[in-house]
C-alpha cells in the first residue's frame, strides 16, 4: 500500500487495517501503548509483532507469533530475529520491513510458496507502530491463506517502489 488505497483480498486484513486506521493520529501510525491485546482478539492467531531494535539497520525481533501462523510455517518464531530466517527469506522480509519503517506506511503484498510441501498463497500485511511518533519501533504483521476464490477474485496489489 503506496499513497493510494489498496483493496484486500482477504476480509481479516482489510479489517485490521482499519483498525489501525482507527489508532492513527493526525497521519501518524498508532502508538503501540494505545492498542490492548483485547483489541487484537480478532487476529491475534495470524499475526506477528516484532520489536524493532537499534535505528539505522534495525534488527526485528519476534516478540509475539501467532497460533495459526506457527501451525503454517511449522514453528512459532517468538523470540527470533530476521538474521534467524534462511538467506531466501530474509532477502524478501528484509526489505519490506525497511520500507515500512522509513515510508511509516502500511504494505500489503500476496506472497506464493512451497509450505509444507505444497503451493500455498498467503495475503500478508505489515503495519507501522511508534512509541515516540517519530521512529518506528514495532511492525504488526499479519498474514492469511488466500482461498481459491480470493485469488481469483484479488484486484491488482501495488507496493512500494524499492529505495
Amino acid at each position: 500500500m503506496t499513497k493510494e488505497r489498496t483493496e484486500l483480498a482477504t476480509p481479516y486484513l482489510s479489517g485490521l487495517l482499519e483498525f489501525w486506521l482507527t489508532k492513527s493520529v493526525a497521519g501518524r501510525p498508532p502508538v503501540p501503548s494505545s492498542i490492548a491485546p483485547a483489541d487484537l482478539r480478532p487476529w491475534k492467531d495470524n499475526i506477528a509483532v516484532f520489536e524493532v531494535i537499534g535505528e539505522e539497520s534495525g534488527t526485528f525481533v519476534y516478540s509475539y507469533y501467532g497460533r495459526a501462523l506457527a501451525a503454517a510455517f511449522g514453528q512459532s518464531r517468538l523470540g527470533a530475529t530476521l538474521d534467524d530466517l534462511p538467506p531466501e527469506q530474509r532477502a524478501l522480509l528484509q526489505p519490506e520491513y525497511e520500507t515500512v519503517r522509513r515510508e511509516r506506511l502500511p504494505v500489503a503484498r500476496v506472497h506464493t510458496a512451497v509450505f509444507g510441501g505444497r503451493t500455498r498463497s498467503f495475503e500478508r500485511l505489515v503495519l507501522p507502530m511508534s512509541s515516540d511518533g517519530v521512529s518506528i519501533d514495532k511492525l504488526l504483521v499479519a498474514a492469511y491463506e488466500m482461498t481459491p476464490r480470493e485469488l481469483a477474485a484479488r484486484p491488482p496489489m501495488h507496493s512500494p517502489a524499492p529505495g
